[in-house]
């Protein structure tokens, strides 16, 4: 484990690009050319701050960039190709040739127990008691025998979680601190590649003044609140903290800008809902509307001079007339669909999402997508740098 030499030799750089498609190639190459300048070869630091992220533990970080073929030279891009789609698009099958090449003796055909109990030791800290089984009828084991009992406990250690169980893209992304260059070509923002390195340079600015290092509560309240009141910062937390492990890595971060600012007008609703529902069960109930309504008046109060029939409204009628007119099931909460009924054309509903929209642009680092949404932007900061000084 660990050798410097490439531990994917069954998949060939020419099968690995029948795997991807020609644009996530030349997003890859600009990727690695914009990381590495011209050379074709990328270190192993810059290996594993790029493209897996802080989220991996550093004996795993290094153990990966070694099997991927990394010497103190670097990591040739086209074996960084080939490692990436085996990590991402692999199947289970040329997975398990995989970890059982990270175990192997010199000659490859067969991983002893001793050994591979002292690797784990060093990677995971322990080995795993299921392990016995694989090695029931001796001390070595040959690549059927480790791969039957491999894909039979996909979840031993840390390797094969990652790699056979729920997905390598999920993990080393969705825990990942950092942009990887699968999170720029997965397509699943309505993001443009360069709004995601812009975005990313944000990111790293405002995690910096994290006092624990990580993006979480204690750091993000401060710095959405002005302009979005305390109560509803941390419902603005936890939209964006989509995997509730109380930090919003830089995936979460990208996606949740994504869906508040420039996906389609339902995906902007949903994301709002999720600022409410504060026990993320799927629904608001009474309680949950009432803080909705206070939160929502507060907002237009702060934002917006004009009249409007809530403001001289008693809170529990507005409540009642909004689960009277949109509660489908009749059972005194609502539902995400008629949350969505309800926000297209209230006016408070609607205030809420151009707050959202500022703060995603003015504080989180989102780059205007059009001219009409930059001169927007830039009306509000001189309305707010008016109110900062008089």
């Amino acid at each position: 484990m660990g050798a410097k030499e490439s531990r994917i030799g069954f998949l060939s750089y020419e099968e690995a690009l029948r795997r991807v498609t020609d644009v996530e190639l030349k997003r890859l190459k600009d990727a690695f050319k914009r990381t590495c300048g011209l050379s074709y070869y990328m270190g192993q630091h810059c290996f594993i701050r790029e493209v897996l992220g802080d989220g991996v533990p550093p004996k795993v970080a290094e153990v990966i960039y070694c099997s991927f073929g990394g010497t103190s030279k670097g990591l040739h891009f086209n074996n960084l190709i080939v490692g990436l789609v085996l990590l991402t698009r692999g199947r289970d099958e040329e997975k398990a040739k995989y970890i059982f090449s990270l175990f192997a003796s010199e000659s490859g055909n067969y991983v002893v127990r001793e050994e591979m109990e002292r690797m784990l030791h060093v990677v995971d800290g322990k080995v795993p008691d299921t392990l016995r089984k694989c090695f029931s009828e001796g001390e070595k084991v040959n690549y059927e025998k480790f791969r039957n009992w491999l894909l039979l406990n996909k979840d031993a250690f840390t390797f094969s979680r990652w790699l056979l169980s729920g997905g390598v893209y999920v993990t080393l992304t969705d825990d990942s601190d950092t942009p990887t260059f699968y999170q720029t070509l997965a397509g699943v923002t309505h993001l443009e590649e360069s709004d995601i390195i812009d975005l990313e340079k944000r990111y790293w600015l405002l995690k910096a003044q994290s006092r624990t290092g990580r993006f979480d509560l204690e750091t993000f309240g401060p710095l959405v609140s002005p302009p979005i009141r305390p109560s509803l910062s941390e419902g603005l937390f936890n939209a964006f903290d989509e995997n509730r492990d109380n930090h919003i890595d830089f995936k979460e971060i990208s996606c949740g800008l994504s869906a508040c600012c420039r996906g389609p007008l339902a995906e902007r609703q949903k994301f709002c809902f999720k600022v409410f529902d504060v026990d993320r069960d799927g629904v608001l109930s009474k309680v949950e509307l009432r803080d909705m309504v206070v939160a929502l008046l507060e907002v237009w109060k702060d934002n917006r001079t004009d009249d409007i029939p809530e403001l001289h409204m008693d809170l529990s009628d507005i409540v009642e007339g909004i689960l009277n007119a949109h509660d489908t099931t009749k059972m005194g909460h609502l539902t995400l669909e008629d949350y969505q009924i309800w926000s297209v054309k209230n006016v408070l509903a609607n205030e809420f999402l151009n707050l959202l929209f500022q703060v995603c642009h003015i504080v989180l680092g989102l780059r205007p997508a059009t001219p009409e949404e930059e001169g927007q932007i830039i009306r509000t900061l001189e309305i707010d740098q008016r109110y900062s000084t008089s």
